[in-house]
């Protein structure tokens, strides 16, 4: 009888030993298994906001080379020069002793006669010698 007591305990402890691996051994592998999840989603991740990065410091460059190229563009459009031309070229600015003389393209004379003729009215004299 002591000897049967003792075989059933040594064959729960076994059972119970046995459990008990298998139980630690199942959520090893399912924390190992979770943690590699994660870590190759956090790879991802990673490697996704290392390409947003390049893409943005890419989008800085060429913002950094366009504000470059207003500032000289500024500098130049301030000097007297520059305003100088601009403004012979709309025909605003003259020296003493000059003229101005503005070329119209044949499309708008031809425009502006049309809208003479148009102005003139059959009732009204004054717009018949024009």
């Amino acid at each position: 009888m002591i000897s049967s007591v003792r075989f059933r305990k040594k064959k729960i402890g076994k059972l119970r030993d046995t459990v008990f691996l298998t139980m630690l051994l199942v959520l090893g592998l399912g924390l190992g298994t979770f943690l590699v999840f994660h870590n190759i989603r956090i790879y991802q991740k990673r490697v996704e906001l290392q390409e947003r990065a390049e893409n943005l410091k890419g989008q800085i460059a060429s913002l950094e080379d366009r504000r470059n190229e207003l500032e000289s563009a500024i500098q130049v459009g301030t000097t007297q020069e520059y305003q100088e031309k601009v403004l012979r070229e709309q025909g605003l600015y003259k020296k003493p002793g000059e003229e101005v003389v503005t070329i119209l393209p044949p499309e708008q004379v031809q425009e502006e006669q049309k809208q003479q003729q148009r102005n003139r009215v059959w009732w009204n004299p004054f717009s018949w010698f024009k």
